[in-house]
């Protein structure tokens, strides 16, 4: 009877390290894409810009990257083959903005919203696509009126400034008793001194 061969231990070692290497390979292009933790704010007709990369960092030169609004997908911006499709933007945004691409190889990009708009506010979703593979990363703006923006160093002042009216006030108030008691004193020396000059006249002159 013959006997089954079995395999030997190289090509079960080159097999096994085969099947790695395809492993390793569908996850190496893999990434994460990451913006603001935060909502960024703007004020109607500014600029505004909303940054977005991807961990671990690498060129995302020949990427497809965009943002889109929620929850229509409406294109806000979309780079494609080395470069910007503004024939797919929604009407809303063309003309006002601009993909920064300083640090793209590094998968960093910022998109730029120039004229910002009341109906600009609300959610943005940035997204770096190579080939099949997409990740994506959601960020909020808020657009506030500059009429009624208050900057942190005016509300500072606003705090202060009663403060300081108070101290002011108080102190004409004792400047101004402190002057009238001066005047008092200085007329009661002078009485004085006035009736100590006649009790002396009188002294000399008791007849």
């Amino acid at each position: 009877m013959a006997s089954l061969s079995r395999p030997s231990l190289p090509s079960c070692l080159c097999s096994f390290l085969l099947l790695l290497l395809q492993v390793s390979s569908s996850y190496a292009g893999q990434f994460r894409v990451i913006g603001p933790r935060h909502p960024i704010r703007a004020l109607v007709g500014d600029e505004v810009e909303l940054p977005c990369r991807i961990s671990p960092g690498k060129n995302a030169t020949g990427m497809e990257v965009g943002w889109y609004r929620p929850p229509f997908s409406r294109v806000v911006h979309l780079y494609r083959n080395g470069k910007d499709q503004d024939g797919e933007q929604a009407p809303e945004y063309r003309g006002r903005t601009e993909l920064l691409k300083d640090a793209i190889g590094e998968g960093k990009v910022t998109l730029r919203i120039r004229n910002v708009r009341f109906s600009d506010e609300g959610g943005f979703t940035c997204f770096f696509r190579d080939h099949s593979y997409q990740e994506e990363a959601a960020m909020e703006l808020k657009v506030e009126d500059p009429f009624y923006w208050v900057s942190p160093g005016v509300l500072v002042l606003l705090a202060v400034l009663p403060v300081l009216l108070l101290q002011i006030t108080v102190g004409l108030v004792f400047l101004c008793l402190q002057y009238r008691l001066r005047g008092k004193l200085r007329a009661e020396i002078e009485n004085l001194h006035r009736t100590f000059g006649q009790f002396l006249e009188e002294l000399r002159n008791p007849f």
